[in-house]
């Protein structure tokens, strides 16, 4: 009996290959669906380095301004656009990058088309 890797099987995909970017896409997306198969929009979002340096899905749990708020900023409350809160779904990533986190957005954003419902 021979044992193949998954990796082993699957050529690696380069621009010269649209078909199987396609294929790479679909697969991710299937892969970061949210619990009911829908997929995510997602945002950037500032992490432990206190810098918009990750990224994660928007919030769906609460689309009341409340949840996600700075209350005791200088100027008065405000939202948090980058915040993370315990109703914000996962994944949670940390790029330590605000270029890449910015461009791992667009891309993930841009293979999903426009949803709803997201800030």
């Amino acid at each position: 009996m021979t044992i193949v890797s998954p990796a082993a099987q699957t050529a690696p995909i380069t621009s010269q290959d649209p078909v199987a970017l396609a294929k790479a896409r679909t697969s991710a997306a299937a892969m970061l669906a949210d619990d009911n198969g829908q997929p995510h929009h997602w945002r950037v979002i500032v992490t432990d380095t206190e810098s918009p340096t990750g990224f994660a899905p928007a919030c769906r749990a609460s689309t009341s301004d409340d949840v996600h708020m700075i209350a005791d900023f200088h100027g008065g409350p405000i939202r948090d656009e980058y915040g993370v809160y315990d109703c914000c779904p996962w994944p949670q990533v940390e790029t330590f990058s605000e270029p890449f986190a910015a461009y791992v957005v667009a891309l993930l954003n841009a293979d999903q088309g426009p949803t709803g419902g997201a800030w």
